[in-house]
């Protein structure tokens, strides 16, 4: 097994070559087998002994990557990866790069006044919320496994120390872009640029401009993934330019949330005081990141062609969020008319404070959704619905494969954080295996396709969740 690392060989100003410290009596809790399979590993328990830290393969060139970025709407010159190490990258069978990064790895030059660990807690709402997203057709990164020690590190109180073994295509960020132009290392971000072309977009190359249809294909895929998240009812939390992917990718997960009831100006981050990355609010701010990586191409990309971007993105996030909310509600097509459909079923969620993913399932029973959403919208629905090319059998079918049945709900986190807290990791094993299969209702798991009880209000998360 040979593993490559293109990025410290071709980008070695912006990697710091180190090992991991190792875990203290590290223990296997759980895996992914779907995520394995991506590496053509038969078991997620092959990269054990990378994942505690204790040893690299054959190839690996471990290191920490320094990056910027604007946090919460600030500009922060330096950032980095803090508690986390790219390990190399392994190319599988299918010709198909997959960049493996440790998290909780220790200290790294960018771990600021951090420890550079990672905690039980995190570490399993990252290995669930990685794995749970794919399931959804989200895009993420993965996560192969997960494992703990007995260290312990302080938080707000002392904690296990855990690690995550996750997988992207890559994991460079709009900030690493952000860096070399803020510092004015003009040479680099050229050869950045160039590096991400030739690896991760070159059906790009033969473009008047490589550049500026790179910056719109990121926009694209940005958009893509936004509304994935805006149509399943997830929240980021701390959408930081330095938090987004040039891939698209769901990373960085912190203190996310699903939308229980409908709350479009929900706050899934408790650090998040005034509601910046509130769920609504997720389109903008992506936007507007998109536009920090503008001004970090600004060089490359004129006006013009960026202003191109940022109507390819609007576009694009418009039409995929149609879309998947026509799948979810089982209709053949959006059709403009829908618009106001979508619109008023969600004023109804929102003022009922009716549970999102359930009432959206629901529609796949007349009778049930009627005494939810009322006759007026009912009748509107009706009348849609018969109009469509949908059977009726049809329309079940697309309403049942588009809306979970189970969802990543805090509350169902939090027990697992705790029981596997006691060194018990059957709930949590159990969550995760329901989770890799949303969309197929099991006898096994009626305790998990259920809404939130009271005492969930009471989850407060924040960054260093």
């Amino acid at each position: 097994m040979l593993f490559i690392n293109r990025l410290a060989q071709q980008m070695p100003e912006i990697c710091f070559s180190q090992l991991s410290t190792p875990m203290q009596d590290p223990q296997w809790i759980i895996g992914s087998q779907k995520a394995a399979q991506l590496l053509d590993f038969n078991n997620p328990q092959m990269g054990l002994s990378w994942l505690s830290g204790h040893s690299i393969a054959v190839g690996m060139d471990p290191v920490s990557t320094v990056y910027s970025g604007h946090q919460f709407g600030g500009y922060t010159p330096q950032l980095g990866d803090g508690r986390a190490l790219l390990l190399g990258e392994y190319l599988n069978e299918s010709g198909q790069a997959w960049e493996l990064q440790l998290k909780g790895s220790g200290l790294t030059p960018f771990s600021r006044q951090g420890d550079g660990k990672a905690v039980l807690r995190s570490s399993i709402r990252e290995f669930l919320a990685s794995e749970a997203l794919a399931a959804q057709g989200i895009p993420t990164t993965r996560a192969l496994g997960l494992v703990t020690g007995s260290g312990k590190v302080v938080r707000e109180q002392l904690e296990f120390e855990a690690m995550v073994l996750r997988l992207a295509p890559s994991f460079l960020r709009f900030g690493h872009f952000e860096y070399l132009y803020h510092q004015q290392h003009h040479e680099s971000l050229k050869r950045l640029i160039d590096f991400s072309l030739r690896h991760y977009f070159p059906q790009l190359l033969d473009s008047p401009n490589p550049v500026a249809a790179m910056l719109q294909e990121i926009s694209r895929l940005t958009a893509v993934m936004i509304a994935h998240w805006q149509a399943s009812g997830f929240c980021h939390g701390v959408m930081n330019s330095d938090n987004m992917s040039i891939l698209g990718l769901t990373i960085d997960y912190g203190p996310f949330g699903f939308l229980e009831s409908y709350d479009p100006t929900h706050i899934c981050n408790h650090s998040d005081s005034y509601g910046r990355y509130a769920f609504d609010q997720q389109p903008a701010v992506g936007l507007w990141n998109l536009q920090r990586l503008g001004q970090a191409l600004s060089a490359f990309v004129s006006p013009e062609e960026q202003q191109l971007c940022w109507q390819v993105y609007q576009a694009q996030i418009n039409h995929s969020l149609q879309h998947l909310m026509a799948l979810r509600l089982g209709l053949d097509e959006f059709n403009e008319s829908d618009e106001i459909l979508i619109r008023e079923l969600l004023d109804i969620l929102q003022e009922k404070k009716l549970d999102y993913h359930q009432s959206l399932r629901s529609l796949q029973n007349l009778d049930q959704a009627s005494s939810s959403f009322g006759p007026v919208w009912m009748h509107k629905y009706l009348a849609r619905i018969s109009s469509s090319a949908l059977t009726e059998v049809q329309r079940v079918a697309q309403i049942c494969d588009n809306n979970p049945c189970y969802v990543l709900r805090n509350h169902l986190a939090q027990s697992c954080i705790e029981a596997a807290q006691q060194g018990d990791y059957e709930a949590l094993i159990t969550l995760h295996t329901a989770l890799e299969t949303p969309y197929l209702q099991n006898p096994e798991f009626l305790h998990l396709d259920k809404a939130a009880p009271d005492w969930a209000a009471n989850i407060q998360v924040s960054c260093s969740s």
